[in-house]
C-alpha cells in the first residue's frame, strides 16, 4: 500500500518547497499532497483537516518544516497521524510577535502585514501543545523531530525541551533552519526513511 505524504510548509514558504521535492525524488512510488496554506493558522488547520478527512482510509504520513512542523504536531495531537518535524517552530506566537509591523513576502505570491491579531491567533492554536504537555503528550513512536543545531531562527534548546517533554524522538544534525541537505537525509538516513515508510495506519 502506498503512503500519502502530507507536506506542510513553513511561514512564508509554499507547497513547492524543497522538502516536498525531496520526498518526490526519494519516494517516487508514493503520493504527495503539498498545499499552499493560508497565512492564518486556524485557516491553515482547516485546510489540513479537510485533506485528512478526504483521505481517512489512506495511510498518511505528515512532514512539516518550521511553522509547518508546528501544524503537523497539532494535527498529530488531534488525530494520531505520524509526523516528521523538521526544525519545528513550536512557540509561534513569540516568533510572530517579533515580526509585528513587518510586511512579509510569501513565496506563493501572497503578502502580509503582520499585526497583533496574528499573534493572538497563533497563541490560541499553541494552547493545544501546552495542554498536551500536561495530558500525556504524543502517541509513542508517532513523532520524529529533526533539529538543525545551526538554526539561525529558532532557539533549538527550547524546541528540544518541548519535544522531549512531549515524548518525541529527536535527532540532531549540523545544519541550518532551512535544513540544507535534507534531500540527502531522505535518501540515506535509514531512521528517517523507515519513519516515512511506516506501516502504521
Amino acid at each position: 500500500m502506498k503512503n500519502i505524504f502530507l507536506n506542510i510548509h513553513g511561514f512564508g514558504s509554499s507547497g513547492q518547497n524543497s522538502k516536498a521535492q525531496a520526498l518526490i525524488e526519494s519516494f517516487p512510488n508514493h503520493k504527495l499532497i503539498s498545499p499552499d496554506l493560508p497565512t492564518d493558522p486556524e485557516e491553515s488547520l482547516k485546510v489540513l483537516e479537510k485533506i485528512i478527512a478526504e483521505n481517512e482510509s489512506a495511510r498518511i504520513i505528515m512532514q512539516g518544516s518550521s511553522m509547518g512542523g508546528f501544524y503537523a504536531l497539532v494535527m498529530h495531537l488531534r488525530h494520531g497521524i505520524p509526523a516528521l518535524l523538521i526544525n519545528p517552530a513550536l512557540t509561534p506566537a513569540a516568533l510572530v510577535q517579533s515580526r509585528v509591523g513587518e510586511m512579509y513576502d510569501f513565496k506563493n505570491g501572497q503578502q502580509l502585514l503582520i499585526e497583533q491579531e496574528h499573534v493572538e491567533r497563533f497563541a490560541r492554536v499553541e494552547k493545544e501543545i501546552t495542554e498536551a504537555l500536561t495530558a500525556g503528550g504524543i502517541n509513542k513512536g508517532g513523532v520524529l523531530a529533526l533539529i538543525g543545531e545551526q538554526d539561525e531562527v529558532l532557539d533549538q534548546n527550547i524546541m528540544k525541551g518541548i519535544l522531549t517533554k512531549l515524548g518525541a524522538e529527536v535527532i540532531s544534525y549540523e545544519t541550518d533552519h532551512h535544513f540544507a541537505g535534507y534531500d540527502k537525509v531522505t535518501e540515506d538516513d535509514q531512521k528517517v526513511r523507515s519513519f516515512l515508510l511506516t506501516t502504521r495506519s
